[in-house]
């Protein structure tokens, strides 16, 4: 990320420049046109760019098109076409100002296509700069490229999604410029709520996005895939989570600014974990995410450790006996045999495809979270007659677990347990004549980690996620959601820094 640090100060620009013009004022010109053409020539590759997009608006079938005043890069025409059955032109370019964006949509309604849908991708502040600040250019520009487009074709309806960047844009702002950026986000919000076919979409406030390094790539605009998917998912696809209107901005608003407040008076440091390498077994809340909103992918933007993740939806700590064999004990027998290399030197975590010298110096740690579907199947929490008995809860992972630390005795071990859950009375609900309410599953995770001498991470009766809280954190009442995944990570980073301590 580009810093303003790194740029000369104005004195020492401008002696050098001065200095070069005494002893040779020929060398000033060179680089003066230099610089010219290297600047028309990054415009040249810009308004090629767009000279394509408006030759494909031209001459091509579509029924909807998205346009960005950022990277367009990681949105997929194929998406549009499987979730909205929408033939979706995509544009490439970047656009600068209302003008250019005008250009686009006269192509757009000049094509001769049925439009159902224009998605614009628009930025407050870039806008407000294009005009020089100025409120009058501001309002003028944007009733005359934009809104009166909008009012012409009430048959179009034009979703229009606010940028999200990441929170060091926001902690960079002077005070100022920082007010004055929300009031032109504000501004348009309000100046196109008063057309009935525009819709417009605010998720910038959402920590889960901004606050992680590992959702942005290039710019603190331009987002990885994961998080486009996600905003697609949640904006364009209709069901109306971040629509922002005068009506409800207030609570926006006041989310981002409390997130931007707290940052700009105590920035969030994550611990730096890149020493660990995290090993993770359990079930869907683990395994069935992938990508930097995953547990696995937060615990790695976050603190920058190595994670391996063999968590599997579905599966359970307790042997149910399935023909699938995707239970721990089958799991752990599998890893064993792949990724521990066995030696008279000592043994090794080596998983198949990493380097020999991969983890060299790093502290491993393995993280066990089962419960949610032992407790679902109705598997009885523990055998007192049989304490390894694999087809229980605590059974399995005492075997699991014991065996591991035999082969890698040096290694951290974590047990997490599972958090609350919406179905089946909140978890109270036995079900099966030997299994038992949820809670009595977290009890034996705990107990077993004291037996053991492991560490035990509570995310039942010590976390965020509560009965009142489930429908904020878990998306069907069992999975997280971004928000929860992110808390859950963040969590268990911070817990994980106190081990070595």
């Amino acid at each position: 990320m580009p810093s303003k640090n790194n740029r000369p100060s104005s004195a020492k620009t401008h002696a050098h420049v001065k200095k070069a013009i005494l002893i040779c004022p020929s060398v000033i010109i060179v680089i003066l046109l230099a610089a010219f053409l290297f600047t028309m020539g990054s415009s040249f590759s810009e308004s090629a760019k767009m000279k394509e997009d408006l030759i494909r608006l031209s001459e091509e079938t579509y029924d909807s098109v998205l346009l960005s005043m950022h990277s367009t890069e990681q949105f997929r025409e194929d998406d549009f076409s499987y979730y909205l059955a929408q033939n979706t032109a995509i544009m490439t370019h970047a656009v600068e100002n209302s003008k250019e964006l005008s250009k686009y949509l006269e192509h757009i309604l000049a094509s001769g296509n049925e439009i159902s849908n224009i998605y614009l991708c628009l930025d407050p502040g870039l806008l407000w700069n294009s005009v020089g600040k100025n409120a009058a250019k501001w309002h003028d520009s944007l009733t005359r490229d934009l809104y009166n487009c909008i009012e012409s074709h009430p048959q179009i309806t034009f979703d229009i999604l606010l940028p999200y960047p990441h929170i060091d844009y926001w902690r960079s702002l002077p005070q100022k410029e920082l007010e004055t950026t929300l009031t032109t986000y504000h501004t348009m919000v309000n100046e196109v709520s008063s057309y009935p076919n525009a819709i417009t979409f605010f998720p910038g406030m959402e920590e889960w996005i901004i606050m992680s390094p590992g959702n942005y790539e290039n710019t603190p605009f331009d987002a990885v895939e994961d998080i486009v998917f996600a905003l697609f998912a949640n904006t364009f696809c209709g069901n109306g989570t971040y629509q922002i209107t005068p009506e409800n901005e207030d609570v926006f608003w006041n989310a981002l600014r409390q997130i931007i407040q707290r940052e700009q008076k105590s920035p969030t440091q994550y611990p730096d974990l890149s020493d660990w390498c995290f090993v993770l077994f359990g079930d869907s809340v683990l395994g069935n995410y992938t990508g930097s909103t995953s547990i696995p992918g937060y615990i790695t933007s976050l603190s920058g450790a190595s994670v391996f993740n063999f968590a599997i939806g579905g599966t359970s700590a307790a042997c149910r006996g399935r023909e699938e064999g995707d239970d721990l004990p089958d799991i752990f027998g599998r890893f064993v045999k792949e990724n521990i290399m066995i030696s008279q030197n000592g043994n090794t975590f080596s998983p198949q495809g990493a380097q020999p010298d991969t983890f060299e110096g790093k502290k491993l740690c393995f993280l066990f979270n089962y419960g949610l579907n032992d407790y679902y199947s109705g598997v009885p929490v523990e055998n007192p007659q049989s304490p390894n008995d694999t087809a229980t809860y605590k059974g399995s992972l005492r075997t699991s677990i014991q065996a591991l630390k035999i082969m890698l005795p040096d290694a951290y071990y974590v047990i997490m347990s599972p958090t609350h859950t919406k179905l089946f009375s909140f978890g109270m609900d036995s079900m099966s004549e030997e299994g038992s309410a949820l809670p009595a599953y977290v009890k034996g995770a705990e107990e077993l980690a004291s037996e053991l001498g492991l560490y035990f991470l509570d995310n039942y009766h010590d976390f965020i996620v509560t009965d009142d809280t489930l429908d904020i954190y878990l998306s069907d009442g069992t999975h997280p959601n971004e928000r929860g995944r992110y808390a859950i990570a963040a969590r268990l980073v911070e817990f994980i820094s106190n081990l070595s301590q």
